[in-house]
């Protein structure tokens, strides 16, 4: 049986990557490393963009779900996990999905958990996160699924992998017990300094008495004081003002401001915000299959994902909803949309909208093709509850028609899909994304899902397609998963195969190892390891030394290689085995600044900011951070943080110039977090921030260039950077 699991879109599995975030969040941030952990309050009470941050600066890899009201489906729950699995290793992930679907369409949903839980630990790299977003849909109905994955899931996780469940629900404190801890809203709520800080980064200069205000009306809300502030960036503090005195509580805050920020919106941005409310996610391609313009993303409810994705603010979800920011879809566009999110394997998803759109037949169409998917998956709480919507919904007579490439091919639906053609891996983890095969016995007789009607434009034709791989993963792919993935940018990271080195039982032993690595295209003379490691002591105390060491390493490498020899000593000199496949991020990192500075000089501007791009998103560090005192490691890592500086640099020149400011800003953001007195930085945030509509956020901007330059360099901004804060005074566009 192949690999025939409901897919989910990729959004699902994408962590959140703020462009700007709370400065502070005292609880979450003192959250130690645990087995579980549970945030679960209402959605104003939790910010996720800062969750991510902080999960990403604790964890080496975080896998992030968005959960959704069918995965209180045990079999559901396995098929979105599963999708999680196909990320990390879309080849290895195949051999699991089998063994677990075959458990669950039995029933036995906790085998399958144990099992899959089993293949996470060793896929993962540790320390490792499993954050999954929307916890309480483990709960509806029935704590079933919840308590299964707690018993049943997490003790095979052996403390290699951590489990964070978001919630925006309250839970009682005992309900993890004694497995985990459930933080609620008086644990989540901000202090006075917390929130001072929040204040000053996101509206600087309010009063003392405004502040007073908002602090007692949110409750010191985390969710709500962000949502409150980044509304009150793009509609100017008067407005704040204004809408405070009129409110009762959060809630009514939020609710004033999205209407005001909605009698802004065009109906571009209405359809995309509606879109993302059914969907959970939303990317620029489903707009284009709409017909609508892609969003500038100045509004103040949207999270940056990665891959172009975004998300609505759970801390929004409730005002806007209240104000009736969902009506904004008509039936034919609910269809259009439906057969995009059909195109992308997402058929349950599809059927609802069908539903909601009154297309009764498409709706039964669809049913009868995921019904296999479902029942292959063990899925049967969703297959029930797909037959009982389709009998409230569909005609009393006649019976439901089945599609015809149903009828004319006897072979269930499942077999005759194409497996997904693009599957990717974690980026953290080194391993190349693969290309699944096709099914060819079968795929000549499948006639696929219908995609977009015939007449949409030929220039928004590629919009029509699934959603590719990322520019960055993509163009730093290897054919085929190397023996030896090393990451040295950042802390170190070593695998082999799919087994990390855990443990470095010689210090030394590792740093001869990190040499070996970067020079491991030659052999390496056993006089100059003495020299480099063990300069101020005799020959033959070095050479000892480097005896040692070398035996620690070899130590810690058996662990994850078995007796495959890795360090090779010949002719008085040590090398890496020729013969294994080494996959080096620094080298990868330089290659791909090559080929962006190859296509800027040849005028290629899209694949130059994918090199750009795919180059920035491999530097996770400094060249060996963790070993800050080395100093054969000194000129290296200045050289590769200044190519990286200005791999930032240039690509957000190129993101400005091509309008892409939500791009643009991320990329400065960035660039300033590794040098505040970037001037031109600076620049490209204020003129990004005045073209989006948000002339405070470019004001700020400047000032905070000027606090930069006045503090590290005791220098005053260029005249260029005044002249452009002159025309944001005078609200002139930059």
């Amino acid at each position: 049986m192949g690999y025939s699991c409901s897919e989910r879109l990729a959004g699902t599995y994408l962590v959140p990557h703020p462009w700007l975030t709370m400065p502070s969040w005292p609880t979450v941030e003192r959250i130690a490393r645990a087995r579980l952990t549970a945030l679960a309050a209402p959605p104003d009470f939790l910010a996720l963009d800062k969750v991510a941050t902080v999960v990403q600066e604790r964890y080496a890899q975080v896998l992030w779900i968005r959960l959704q009201a069918a995965d209180n489906d045990p079999g559901a729950l396995l098929v979105t996990l599963l999708g999680a699995a196909a990320r990390l290793d879309a080849i290895a992930s195949q051999g699991i999905a089998e063994d677990v679907t075959r458990h669950a369409r039995h029933g036995e949903w906790q085998v399958g958990l144990q099992l899959l839980a089993d293949w996470l630990v060793a896929a993962t790299i540790p320390p490792a996160v499993l954050v999954l977003e929307g916890a309480e849909h483990l709960e509806a109905d029935s704590p079933a699924s919840l308590d299964m994955l707690v018993s049943a899931f997490l003790p095979r996780l052996q403390g290699a992998l951590d489990v964070l469940l978001i919630g925006f629900t309250e839970w009682g404190p005992w309900r993890l017990q004694p497995h985990g801890q459930v933080l609620g809203r008086s644990r989540l709520q901000l202090d006075r300094r917390a929130f001072g800080l929040l204040a000053e980064a996101f509206m600087p200069g309010l009063s003392a008495a405004v502040l007073d205000q908002v602090f007692a009306l949110t409750h010191g809300a985390p969710g709500a004081l962000e949502a409150a502030f980044s509304a009150a960036a793009v509609l100017g503090p008067g407005v704040l003002c204004t809408t405070m005195a009129e409110a009762g509580n959060a809630q009514d805050l939020l609710s004033a401001l999205g209407r005001r920020l909605l009698g802004r919106s065009d109906r571009h941005a209405l359809i995309s915000l509606a879109g993302a409310r059914r969907l959970g996610v939303w990317h620029p391609a489903m707009a284009r299959a709409l017909g609508v313009s892609t969003l500038h993303r100045n509004e103040p409810w949207w999270l940056d994902l990665a891959e172009g994705w975004q998300q609505l603010n759970p801390a929004w979800r409730g005002p806007l909803r209240s104000v009736g920011s969902s009506r904004d879809i008509d039936p034919a566009s609910l269809t259009l949309l439906a057969e995009y999110v059909s195109s992308q394997g997402a058929g349950d998803q599809a059927l609802e909208l069908y539903l909601e759109a009154k297309e009764i037949g498409r709706a039964a169409d669809t049913a009868v093709n995921v019904a296999s998917d479902l029942a292959s998956t063990g899925s049967w709480v969703t297959l029930a509850r797909l037959g009982q919507s389709l009998a409230r919904d569909c005609p009393a007579a006649g019976p439901i028609p089945e599609p015809r490439y149903i009828v004319e091919h006897s072979a269930p639906w499942w077999r005759r899909r194409f497996v997904r053609l693009t599957c990717r891996s974690s980026g953290r983890t080194g391993r190349a994304p693969t290309q699944l095969p096709v099914l060819l016995a079968d795929a000549h007789a499948a006639e696929p899902p219908p995609l977009l009607t015939q007449s949409a434009a030929p220039d928004e034709a590629r919009w029509l397609e699934p959603l590719a791989t990322s520019a960055a993963i993509r163009a730093t792919a290897h054919e085929a998963t190397p023996d030896i993935t090393a990451h040295l940018l950042g802390a170190l990271r070593v695998a082999f195969q799919d087994r990390p080195v855990e443990i470095w039982s010689s210090g030394r032993g590792r740093a001869v190892f990190e040499y070996l690595l970067v020079n491991h295209h030659s052999k390496v003379r056993r006089d100059r390891l003495m020299s480099i490691f063990w300069p101020e002591v005799t020959s033959e105390a070095a050479r000892n030394s480097l005896n040692v060491a070398i035996h620690g390493l070899r130590q810690s490498l058996r662990a994850a290689v078995g007796d495959t020899p890795v360090v090779i000593h010949q002719d008085q000199s040590y090398f890496i085995e020729p013969n294994l496949g080494i996959w080096v991020d620094t080298e990868v990192f330089e290659e791909q600044l090559k080929a962006a500075h190859q296509h800027l000089a040849s005028a290629e501007l899209m694949k130059a900011e994918a090199a750009f791009e795919a180059a920035t998103w491999l530097y996770q560090g400094e060249f060996l951070a963790d070993e800050p005192y080395e100093e054969w490691a000194m000129v290296t890592r200045e050289h590769l943080r200044l190519c990286y500086l200005d791999a930032l640099d240039r690509l957000s020149a190129l993101r400005l110039n091509s309008g892409d400011y939500a791009g643009c800003v991320a990329v400065c953001l960035k660039l300033l977090g590794r040098d505040s007195c970037r001037e031109d930085a600076h620049c490209r945030l204020m003129r990004c921030y005045s073209r989006e509509g948000q002339v405070q956020l470019a004001i700020r901007q400047y000032h905070s260039c000027v606090a930069a330059l006045r503090t590290e360099l005791d220098v005053a901004p260029a005249s260029a950077t005044t002249e452009l804060f002159d025309c944001l005074r005078r609200r002139e566009v930059i």
